[in-house]
């Protein structure tokens, strides 16, 4: 029996690799920021506690990142909005407080938001992994048809 050939899937499109290519930046800082943080810890006597935390928390959030955008590599959807809500809920708090290091890193991340969501990306992953129908909206549309066969 002959399996059937895959349809090849369309080639990453330029916001999508740009996305990528900022998000694997960011982890990548967050990881020097948490083995700075862990690294810190080592040396100080009054605040170890909070830096080994903050050290935890940031390599926590780098290793989500990285699984993340390989899972956005795939074109998982999901990925994309994980992606979002972390920088949102991570940058805008961090950008407000000020901290001089991770300000940075904070508007990074925040601007590396927008191109997952421009029109190129939105097309790619419509294509490569589409949102299902409402299951009520199916119903209605099935139940409520004018031109429904009897």
């Amino acid at each position: 029996m002959a399996r059937t050939p895959r349809v090849a899937a369309p080639p990453l499109p330029w916001t999508v690799k740009l996305a990528l290519v900022v998000w694997l930046v960011v982890g990548g800082l967050f990881l020097v920021a948490a083995s700075s943080f862990l690294g810190s810890a080592q040396l100080q006597e009054q605040d170890r506690t909070g830096l080994v935390g903050l050290g935890v928390v940031l390599g926590v959030l780098a290793l989500v990142q990285f699984f993340l955008v390989f899972r956005l590599r795939r074109g998982k959807r999901s990925a994309r909005e994980l992606l979002t809500t972390i920088g949102i809920i991570v940058g805008l708090p961090v950008l407000l407080r000020g901290t001089p290091g991770l300000s940075v890193v904070s508007v990074v991340m925040l601007l590396a938001i927008v191109p997952l969501w421009l029109p190129p990306s939105s097309a790619w992953l419509q294509t490569i992994d589409s949102k299902p129908e409402n299951k009520y909206r199916r119903l209605i549309r099935r139940t409520l048809s004018p031109f429904k066969r009897s």
